[in-house]
């Protein structure tokens, strides 16, 4: 019992630190602040960013999925479609349920103003039910009245979990689930 109480108590104590170590850098890895644009590393090498047509940047490790290409050709329409104020463009990336949400009239008085940019997908991971779950910052400028009701200001950092559903009757084959965001954004005033 003593010899335990000597080795165990100690052993048990570095594990427990251990843990908590490994806890807060993923925290710091997935929530980086979304002005940084330093790009995560491995083995010490710079990693390799892509850049979307949009201007989309996607570290390397989101660049790696395998659906990044639809993930691109999705977030590359959802995002122009917002700043060209193309609302048909931009029903097709998103799930039917937020277009009864956002009725034309409705969503172009919403976003009027709005113009999104500086974008990086910092990761693409698999969600449930052949789902996806994007990652993503950028920051939104509009008018204080298009603001977001809890933050009230021109210019907006957003960290956001984009969750992804499979629909093959898109031109990316992808749709973005936008009606969950409320649990899986944070933002704040630029």
């Amino acid at each position: 019992m003593r010899s335990w109480l000597k080795w165990g108590l100690p052993l048990a104590l570095v594990v427990l630190l251990g843990a908590a170590g490994g806890g807060v850098l993923l925290a710091q890895y997935v929530y980086r602040d979304p002005q940084s644009q330093q790009q995560p590393s491995t083995l010490g090498q710079p990693a390799a960013a892509v850049t979307s047509p949009l201007g989309i940047v996607y570290t390397s490790d989101a660049a790696a999925h395998p659906d990044y290409q639809a993930v691109q050709a999705l977030l590359d329409q959802h995002f122009d479609s917002i700043n060209r104020q193309q609302y048909e463009r931009w029903q097709d990336t998103v799930v039917p349920a937020k277009w009864k949400e956002l009725p034309k009239g409705e969503w172009l008085n919403a976003y009027d103003t709005t113009r999104d940019e500086g974008w990086t997908v910092q990761r693409i991971d698999p969600g449930p039910d052949d789902s996806l779950l994007v990652l993503l910052t950028f920051r939104s400028n509009q008018a204080i009245e298009d603001a977001p009701p809890q933050l009230k200001a021109t210019c907006v950092l957003w960290n956001v979990v984009y969750p992804v559903v499979v629909d093959a009757g898109t031109s990316s084959g992808l749709r973005l689930d936008t009606g969950k965001l409320p649990n899986s954004a944070l933002f704040r005033r630029c």
